[in-house]
């Protein structure tokens, strides 16, 4: 009898909430929820870790981890069979689709205020612009993840969300190039609105540019990509430029990680930082003896001339530690050590200056089927800043005009997995892009370089078991889940 003086249970509101549709009703509230969209980058629960490193884990730089943490899920990530039901495929979609949302409902929230709401000139234009690049990066990455972002033509893009979830609404994924259309549409907003700089793990201008050339790269519109990434190096100021050195890009102590010259953007940590953060995942990730035999006695012969691929920049970890120790001359690491009193969690790059180069030396090659000498100069810049020199008698030294441009391609990837090897990736997309660029089973192959990577279909992640349920058909799987 007394449950019939209650309430029903739907009835009940949640103490100490706010309606969405009106949290946000001033500059303050505004920064608040931008914050929110920011704080996904860097939380375990927005699957930021395993985001960061599963590239890697494809291609066969990472070693897939402390075997104690290894699970049924990571083989089949090492051997580039992924199975549909696991927590990383799962955690890292919903992660990037919460980040999507927080920014929909800044956008949305955000546009429906006035000039008044204000204190400071433009802030309200440069907080969507922000909301708009982070919901680019977002689709970004789900689409090379879970879509055929290789093929323009694909009918397999994803879902492209650009309003909050006010229901349980299910939509269809869309092709991959009205996705791309989507990303290119947020950039181009963020770049004419978003701040020039604010701090480095604040998206900005610059940061938009760049990424909208890798887009472009992707698409295989590569004339547009080299120009947009020549744009990006030369007329971008002093604040984003390569550091002279390749190591002081990972000296921690001094908190270069957070505001050099070279990153694009970047997610804040500092000393304090606690396990949320993405790099505390490369503790687990130790890289495979491949990578670093291949960056400590890998060459290429042009002309003659032997040209060594790395001796400055390998990440490698201490024997049976699974902790990175080291990166490059003097000891300085990539990612840090995670134990003890000199425990530090360092910053990851999600695009930095020294890959504008290398996008627009490829890019550039592919646009005019030769070697421009811009584009070599572009390639041998990165060389150069990690220690190479024209005359070097180990061994690692420039590469020369006499290069082919087979070899340049292979030489731009090869340069790309040495001085961005384990930051995102980057290694494995090159290789299902360069594949895909022969037409898949001719020409370069992945499986050349990751003897698992046979089946094309398996170069994407499947859509999540639990997201094709519940979606009652209106979501399509991937080819051959």
């Amino acid at each position: 009898m007394s449950c019939d003086l209650t309430k029903d249970l739907d009835e009940y509101e949640p103490l100490y909430s706010l309606p969405a549709e009106t949290a946000i009703s001033d500059e303050s509230s505004a920064e608040l929820a931008l914050t929110g969209v920011y704080a996904i980058l860097q939380q375990k629960g927005g699957a930021n870790p395993q985001n960061s490193m599963i590239g890697s884990t494809l291609s066969g730089i990472n070693a897939g981890g402390y075997p104690a943490f290894l699970y049924a899920e990571d083989y089949s990530l090492m051997a580039n069979n992924p199975i549909t039901d696991g927590d990383i495929v799962a955690g890292i979609y919903a992660g990037q689709y919460t980040m999507i949302n927080r920014a929909n409902w800044v956008i949305s929230g955000v546009e429906k205020l006035t000039a008044n709401n204000f204190v400071n000139d433009n802030r309200q234009a440069e907080i969507v612009g922000e909301a708009k690049i982070l919901r680019a990066v977002g689709h970004f990455y789900l689409l090379r993840l879970y879509g055929q972002f290789y093929d323009i033509n694909s009918e397999y893009g994803v879902n492209v969300r650009l309003e909050p979830a006010r229901d349980a609404t299910v939509h269809p994924r869309i092709s991959v190039g009205e996705t791309y259309d989507a990303i290119i549409k947020d950039l181009d907003d963020g770049i004419a609105s978003a701040p020039a700089l604010r701090t480095k793990y604040y998206v900005n201008k610059t940061f938009a540019k760049g990424l909208k050339a890798k887009v472009l790269l992707y698409m295989g519109k590569y004339a547009e990509a080299a120009a947009l990434a020549k744009d990006v190096m030369q007329n971008s100021g002093a604040n984003f430029a390569l550091t002279p050195t390749f190591t002081e890009l990972f000296n921690h102590r001094s908190g270069n990680t957070i505001k050099n010259s070279e990153s694009l953007f970047s997610i804040y940590a500092d000393d304090n930082e606690t396990l949320g953060n993405g790099a505390f995942w490369s503790v687990f990730a130790g890289v495979s003896d491949w990578y670093y035999n291949l960056a400590k006695n890998g060459s290429m012969t042009v002309g003659g001339q032997v040209i060594k691929y790395d001796q400055n920049r390998i990440p490698f970890m201490e024997t049976g530690t699974y902790i990175f120790q080291g990166a490059g001359i003097n000891g300085n690491m990539k990612f840090a050590q995670f134990t003890g009193p000199d425990a530090i969690f360092d910053t990851l790059y999600y695009l930095r200056m020294a890959e504008m180069y290398l996008i627009y030396a490829e890019a550039a090659a592919r646009s005019t089927n030769s070697v421009p000498a811009d584009a070599l100069t572009a390639l041998n810049a990165i060389r150069i800043r990690s220690g190479a020199t024209t005359t070097g008698g180990n061994g690692f030294v420039t590469y020369p005009s006499s290069i082919s441009y087979a070899q340049f391609l292979e030489a731009v990837r090869i340069e790309k997995m040495m001085e961005l090897g384990t930051e995102f990736g980057e290694e494995w997309f090159d290789l299902v892009r360069y594949d895909y660029a022969d037409g898949f089973g001719t020409g370069f192959k992945a499986s050349d370089v990751k003897p698992t990577a046979t089946n094309s279909d398996k170069f994407i992640l499947p859509i999540p078991a639990i997201s094709i349920k519940t979606g009652k058909g209106i979501i399509k799987q991937n080819p051959t889940y």
